[in-house]
């Protein structure tokens, strides 16, 4: 069974690899747009609280003179990175797959490619 379940999550994750960056983020970020409708304020609290620290960040680093294009490079490779490896284990969680079980059994079978 929980083979079934590894190699479904296998599919998925190939699935979703297939797909360029920019529209794998995209289609995220509808989804994400309506689960923000139902979260309660603390959460969207935090999520203010998180941009503030993103800001300043950005402002520290802004002031040591990186340019701007690598800023946002690196931001869009950090975004699509995280959105990917949230989606792979919302798929995971919905298809009852601990999530320590799948990061092990998923490293052996990609041979190595993170999730």
């Amino acid at each position: 069974m929980i083979g079934e379940k590894l190699r479904e999550l296998g599919e998925y994750i190939e699935k979703i690899d297939e797909i360029k960056p920019i529209e794998l983020l995209e289609t995220n970020m509808k989804k994400i747009e309506k689960e923000l409708e139902e979260l309660p304020a603390e959460q969207l609290e935090l999520g203010s609280e998180f941009n503030k620290n993103i800001f300043r960040v950005l402002t520290e680093y802004s002031k040591k003179d990186i340019s701007n294009s690598v800023i946002i490079c690196e931001l869009y490779n950090l975004l699509i990175g995280f959105s990917r490896k949230s989606m792979i284990e919302t798929r995971a969680e919905s298809l009852g797959i601990d999530r320590k079980m799948y990061k092990d059994e998923m490293g052996l079978l990609f041979k190595g490619k993170s999730i």
